[in-house]
């Protein structure tokens, strides 16, 4: 497992400025499916990119070369696709040069429903990541990887014998966070692949936007990169204390959590927050079901205890096409949620990340994680 340094002490403002962050390294990858539906979403990425750039570097007061971007391709696993898994670019800081990376691409082949997510993310977990850089993973799809028991998948297990729940704890330790735009309405036609990549998501304290418009695809990326950004600042302030609180003075995960937010929430912090409207049926079941994914050590225990939902995943009106989810990014103060990644995330870069919990790496002390839903 990789070591990490002490943070610095920092200083967040009322405002959730923090000038001793603003020459920190972003790196941001794409994993980008590149199977016969993706095209506008390919042609979107392109045409984005060099705004997305320009927002984020603005942002942050960043100079060249501390943003960078990563792009890897995915498609399928032979016999399903002939032309190849994933093509990893690296990493880059020249806009130019992600373009014509982006402009590369050709959408075509795929063949079972389920792709090469998995290869994707465990390639990107290996990339070279600049040091103590913010570390951010965008995955844009409209299917699910396999093995997680979509009918019709031509492979039962993950093709190449990674699991994508012990890549998702292993970004988690190294302190990436992976977001899932997933690309709508297709996705949810799936049986299991919106809670699949709830959970996963979850699993690194990130989340899944569901994209009905390809031309969007930018204020998405831009929203996440800063609110992210913006995150690891607190973190940056507060890791240390929060290891510290649940490891050595017995705090559960929760309370610690709920200090957190208190303390924020007295000196007036903000951060600019990400909000897209949500464009799917509330259930419970939906809910136990990420929860199983996030929870179960393997993508193999899980599937016995995932549960199908029958009733329609998206509301008519977004299914239909009648109205597109509305996205917005303002400043407001912490929301529990917030601070909840906050804290989840200051644990996982000091520990060995379990299903239900954390184990201190310098110490090997257990804790369960107190925030994870009764029952999980």
């Amino acid at each position: 497992m990789t070591q990490h340094p002490p943070p610095q002490e920092t200083t967040v403002h009322q405002d959730g400025a923090n000038p001793q962050s603003q020459g920190k390294a972003i790196d941001i990858v794409f994993l980008q499916d590149t199977t016969g539906s993706q095209g506008p979403y390919i042609q979107s990425a392109r045409q984005a990119i060099r705004g997305i750039c320009e927002k984020i570097s603005a942002s942050e007061n960043l100079s060249q070369g501390l943003l960078r971007f990563g792009l890897i391709a995915f498609r399928d696993h032979p016999p399903q696709d002939m032309s190849y898994v994933t093509k990893s670019f690296g990493f880059t800081s020249n806009i130019d040069v992600m373009q014509s990376n982006l402009a590369s691409l050709v959408a075509s082949g795929g063949g079972d429903g389920p792709e090469a997510q998995t290869a994707a993310l465990a390639e990107a977990l290996n990339l070279q990541w600049a040091d103590n850089a913010v570390k951010i993973v965008i995955l844009i799809t409209d299917s699910p990887p396999h093995g997680i028991g979509e009918p019709h998948d031509g492979f039962q297990q993950s093709p190449d014998q990674n699991d994508p729940l012990d890549i998702a704890r292993q970004m988690a330790e190294r302190g990436i966070t992976l977001f899932v735009v997933g690309c709508e309405p297709a996705l949810s036609k799936y049986h299991h692949a919106v809670d699949f990549y709830t959970g996963l998501a979850q699993i690194t304290s990130g989340k899944i936007f569901p994209l009905l418009m390809a031309d969007k695809l930018g204020d998405y990326i831009v929203g996440t990169a800063v609110e992210t950004i913006e995150t690891e600042k607190l973190i940056g302030e507060f890791e240390q204390v929060i290891v510290n609180d649940v490891y050595e003075n017995n705090t559960s995960i929760e309370a610690v959590t709920e200090r957190l937010r208190n303390q924020l929430d007295q000196r007036g912090a903000k951060i600019n927050t990400i909000d897209v409207e949500n464009v799917y049926n509330i259930s419970e079941a939906a809910a136990n079901n990420a929860n199983v994914w996030q929870t179960s050590d393997s993508i193999t225990s899980a599937r016995s205890r995932v549960k199908k939902i029958r009733t329609p995943r998206m509301k008519h009106t977004y299914a239909s096409g009648q109205a597109v989810p509305k996205v917005a990014m303002q400043m407001q103060q912490l929301s529990h949620q917030q601070a909840g990644r906050i804290v989840q995330q200051s644990m996982a870069r000091s520990s060995v990340v379990t299903p239900m919990g954390y184990v201190s790496r310098l110490s090997g002390k257990s804790v369960a994680n107190t925030a994870l839903p009764p029952g999980a």
